[in-house]
């Protein structure tokens, strides 16, 4: 059965957030700077870890704290990724939304501050291969 998108929408604002999450709390990252970060999927039932995903925001938290949220809701609703681009969802966004529709935990993790003139593509790099995500094309 598919919902329309006011339907969901009317669903959504009626029972709450459609993507819940986590914040895992790290006091040595500022969020409004740019940062690196991971998205973690834990098995409802068992609590392993189902997938991983790191990556940048050169903006500071609020790209990964909304437009994930704002993705998988549009995925979920059967709306299209972007207009040129409709079936692009990435990796991430069909596991979050697996999740979502699982009920399994979503934990969102700010890992590091990235400083001025520091490489954050390297950064970033150097995290996936020490976090070992499973969602990361690599």
């Amino acid at each position: 059965m598919s919902l329309s998108y006011a339907k969901f929408l009317a669903i959504i604002k009626t029972k709450g957030e459609v993507m819940h999450f986590e914040i895992a709390e790290n006091s040595k990252v500022d969020e409004s700077k740019p940062l690196i970060y991971a998205w973690d999927i834990i098995d409802r039932e068992t609590g392993e870890l189902k997938g991983r995903y790191v990556g940048k925001a050169m903006g500071g938290s609020g790209r990964p704290r909304k437009q994930y949220r704002r993705n998988v809701v549009r995925m979920l609703a059967g709306k299209r990724y972007r207009l040129a681009k409709p079936d692009a969802f990435r990796a991430i966004h069909v596991a979050l939304g697996a999740a979502v529709t699982a009920g399994d935990r979503i934990v969102l993790s700010f890992l590091c501050n990235v400083a001025d003139g520091e490489d954050i593509n390297k950064i970033e790099r150097s995290y996936i291969q020490s976090h070992a995500p499973t969602l990361n094309r690599i």
